[in-house]
This record gives structure tokens, sequence and C-alpha cells, in this order.
């Protein structure tokens, strides 16, 4: 399908960043990464796990390093609480990530990702520090919209389930997630936990768009049942550079996997304009 482009805790865990590939892949012939231009922060969906960003390195190529952050209490960091609200998470992300993002870098946040990755936009925009050259988010609703997900995180276990088998345009894949009934109960709680984080935008959470001096990619599914298309194009209010692009995806909320060739050739659509801004900095000794 051809892009479309229009108008533009109260606990605290620690933050890890893998500046690996997740799936053991690696890309250069003698397992050496070569040197890279720019760097993808992947903030994943709630419930998920770096390994949301399987594959990825692969299909964006050398000049662009993809860096999946895993948030508290999955992967590696299992065993660490989580946070219970946003501006938590924001700013525990921002403070471990904070010298990583000196060099050109931008962000993708899917769904939760999303709201993730543009709230650790603010704080640093806030803070008159470096912010993406892009910030790209997927399968999410403009913030001051609220979410889909407000009741879902109260359903019980088997609806829960069903909610988000619905939620994509392949249910029979999202379903196979649900098969090993040991670990079920365990990705259910890490989801429900997620999906309530959604909701919490905290003290002084933007009741109105609060425009980022970056331009914006905006992703959406075509048939995305929680998101649709019209609530992601609001994102237009995001960007005070004026600069907004949607590209809608055919598939639901999971398009990244269920219309991979689309999502991947838009995704690159969207950076080679910041692979010359970095080699640009390097040149310059920035």
């Amino acid at each position: 399908m051809a892009d479309r482009t229009g108008a533009r805790p109260a606990a605290v865990g620690s933050v890890t960043v893998g500046s690996v590939v997740v799936g053991g892949e690696v890309a250069g012939p003698d397992g050496e990464r070569p040197a890279t231009k720019l760097r993808l922060f992947g903030f994943h969906h709630a419930g998920g796990a770096p390994a949301a960003f399987t594959g990825w390195q692969r299909a964006l190529g050398p000049a662009v390093e993809v860096v999946p952050v895993t948030l508290p209490g999955r992967g590696a960091r299992g065993w660490s609480r989580r946070h219970e609200d946003l501006p938590a998470l924001a700013e525990a992300v921002a403070r471990e990530l904070g010298p990583r993002l000196a060099a050109p870098h931008v962000f993708y946040g899917h769904s939760m990702g999303a709201l993730v990755a543009h709230r650790l936009a603010l704080l640093r925009a806030a803070r008159g520090l470096r912010l993406p050259e892009r910030l790209l988010v997927g399968a999410a609703a403009a913030p001051h919209l609220g979410r889909g997900t407000a009741r879902a995180h109260g359903l019980a276990d088997a609806e829960l389930a069903d909610w988000l088998v619905g939620l994509s345009a392949r249910p029979g894949a999202v379903a196979a997630h649900f098969e090993d009934t040991d670990r079920l109960p365990g990705v259910l709680a890490l989801l429900r936990e997620d999906l309530r984080l959604c909701t919490t935008a905290g003290p002084g959470g933007p009741a109105r768009p609060v425009p980022l001096p970056c331009p914006i990619d905006v992703f959406a599914g075509e048939r995305d049942p929680l998101v649709p298309v019209r609530d992601a194009a609001r994102w237009s209010s995001y960007s005070s550079s004026e600069d907004c692009t949607l590209r809608v995806i055919a598939g639901g909320h999971f398009f990244p996997r269920e219309s991979r060739e689309p999502f991947f050739r838009a995704l690159r659509s969207a950076l080679p304009d910041l692979r010359s801004t970095a080699e640009s900095e390097q040149l310059h000794g920035h």
C-alpha cells in the first residue's frame, strides 16, 4: 500500500538501555558493528519488551543504530519495580539515557511507547537539551485526546486477552502469545499495569497540546480499532515547526509486524535527511 502523507511510584526502577540488536543480529561480517550515524531509540508497546524491535536493525541498515529501551519490570530487569505514572517513568528514562542523547538521534514509540517518547522529548525541551531530530510515533492518538485503554486494564484475564487479540489485523498471530498457560498470568499482569500507566499523565499533565520544536512523523494502522487515523492525525498540533507527516499503513494496531515491508519503507523515508544531519555534524566535529 502506498504511504499517504497528510498535514503535516511512585516506585523508582532503573532503565536499562541495550545498544545491541535484539534477536542476535550483527551488522558486520566480523561481528563488529560499523560506525553508525544516527541512533533510533525504540520504546515498545504496552505489555511489550525490547524484542518488539527484533529485525529492525537489519531492515534499516548500518546507517542507523537501533537501540531498544528496556523499561523496568521486563527483560533483564524483570525483577525491578515499575513506575506508576508516566512523568516518573520519563524522568527515569531521561536520567539514564542522558549521555547517549548528545549525538543525532530519533525516538520511535509504539502505542504506550509513543507516550513515553513524547514525555521524554517534552522534558528535554523544557530543560533546553538536545531534542530528537524527529519524534516518530506509531499506533497512538494525540495525547490530549486520551486513550481508548481507560477501561481495558480493569477487564478479567480472558476478556483482556480477547481485547488485545482484537486489536490486530492478524489475530491468530497475537493469540499465539497466550498459548503458554504458565506464563499467561504474568503476561497479562504486565499488560494491565502498562495500560493503567497510559492513563496516568500525572500532576501537571497537558490538557491541550504543548508543541515541540522538532518535526513529528506519525504512523497509523489503516484498520486500527484502538486508534482511528483521524486521532493519530491530531499529532499535527504537537510540532511548533509545523512539520508533521502522517503515514497510513495497512493493518491494525500492530502494523509493524502485520505490514512489515510497507512499514519499514515508510520508516526509512523519514530518515534520509536525518542521516545527512548526522553526517554534517560528524564532519564539523559536533
